[in-house]
């Protein structure tokens, strides 16, 4: 299974998402030769320059050739030694940098794109690859038998994955569970000229996350109501009212709500999340009132009597975003009303998570003259995804009349 994309920006079709390239394989499971012929189908339509195809694949395959295999295997970089022999299969992709039309300055930009048609077909067929530059070329050529004007481009290793665990090496393991990540698209993508980078609307990320994982796998998924929800309701005495759940997510927390008697209004930017939350309240016959909305842009109407937020003030980098979120939630709630906030603390610093840490300081300097702080405590995100939750900050605040 491929580890979850925390940075994506937005949707992709599920090959995409699922492709990834781990080390761990399944050693006893061979790869059918249908199986190979249909990745190397996909192969073969990709697009060249002048349609001059120059991709050549040779395959290794350690069960019905052995002697290629291990030749293959001993050309490849040490690094890459120490987990691709459990690798059932590998293959060797080179590029013709001439053929009869001459010398052909694209061979390795088309043998790229012939690559990426392989792997995406394993991945849509339920099998992993790993794509490797670290490997001798001169030792690759003579261990496939390449012509002088075939240039070794990548070894593919190509199999079933396997947990982590088949490795026997922890740095291996850790690598295996490490996060995916990768330059945001503002670096990579720019429009009209270099350096105006191609932003794209936050919304998307959050319905592509949505598209991608099952709830119960989101790291800030929480089956029931939060603890210190509870324990903040308890201590202000409230039991019922007009609530939001602003950023709901999977939902949990507006069903719990609506669970208690309360008439809950939830919101999402991400529609994929509110069909999902929909589907959820409806599981558990309790009635929410799902709507699709941008607390940044929010089109919904108050008063409420209760606000929550748990994670969305903090998905915001920039401090004119958080106080904007709070501007609205201010909007939105009835004097007096409250606003129960979770987020992450400053002294969670795990690369991964949301782009803002807070603390006690840094709530009081962006609430203006809206709220006052009523209490505030030191907690986690506790989730059944996450063995570690993360440092939060929980707040009870209220709307000032």
């Amino acid at each position: 299974m491929a580890r979850m994309r925390l940075d994506v920006q937005a949707p992709v079709e599920e090959v995409f998402a699922a492709r990834w390239s781990p080390r761990a394989y399944d050693e006893n499971a061979p790869v059918p030769h249908e199986a190979l012929a249909s990745m190397l189908e996909a192969a073969r339509w990709s697009p060249s320059a002048w349609n001059r195809q120059p991709w050549r694949f040779v395959i290794a395959d350690r069960f019905t050739d052995e002697d290629a295999w291990r030749r293959v295997l001993a050309a490849l970089a040490p690094a890459n030694r120490r987990w691709a022999g459990r690798a059932p299969v590998l293959v060797v992709l080179a590029a013709l940098a001439r053929d009869d039309m001459g010398d052909n300055a694209w061979a390795g930009h088309d043998a790229g794109q012939a690559a990426l048609a392989f792997v995406l077909q394993a991945t849509a067929l339920g099998y992993a690859t790993h794509q490797m530059a670290g490997f001798d070329p001169e030792r690759i050529a003579e261990a496939v038998g390449l012509p002088e004007e075939a240039r070794p481009r990548v070894v593919i290793a190509v199999g079933r994955p396997a947990p982590p665990e088949v490795l026997g090496d922890e740095e291996l393991e850790a690598r295996e569970l490490a996060p995916r990540a990768r330059r945001p698209l503002q670096e990579i993508a720019f429009v009209g000229r270099w350096g105006e980078g191609f932003v794209p609307a936050p919304a998307l990320g959050w319905e592509a996350r949505y598209r991608e994982t099952p709830p119960e796998r989101l790291p800030w998924f929480h089956p029931g109501l939060d603890a210190d929800v509870a324990r903040a309701l308890a201590e202000l005495g409230i039991e019922g009212g007009r609530a939001l759940d602003l950023g709901c997510g999977p939902g949990t927390q507006a069903v719990a709500l609506a669970g208690r008697g309360f008439a809950v209004t939830a919101s999402d930017v991400s529609p994929a999340a509110v069909e999902a939350a929909r589907a959820r309240a409806a599981q558990a016959g309790v009635d929410v009132r799902f709507v699709v909305d941008d607390v940044l842009d929010s089109r919904l109407d108050g008063p409420f009597d209760l606000v929550l937020d748990r994670g969305v003030l903090h998905c915001f980098a920039d401090e004119a975003d958080r106080r904007a979120c709070l501007e609205t939630v201010a909007r939105l709630l009835r004097p007096g009303g409250h606003l129960l906030l979770k987020c992450f603390h400053k002294e969670e610093t795990r690369p991964e998570g949301p782009p803002a840490r807070l603390d006690e300081d840094d709530i009081r300097r962006i609430l203006g003259g809206d709220f006052e702080l009523l209490a505030h405590w030191r907690t986690h995100f506790t989730s059944p995804a996450q063995e570690d939750p993360p440092k939060a900050l929980f707040c009870i605040l209220r709307r000032r009349g």
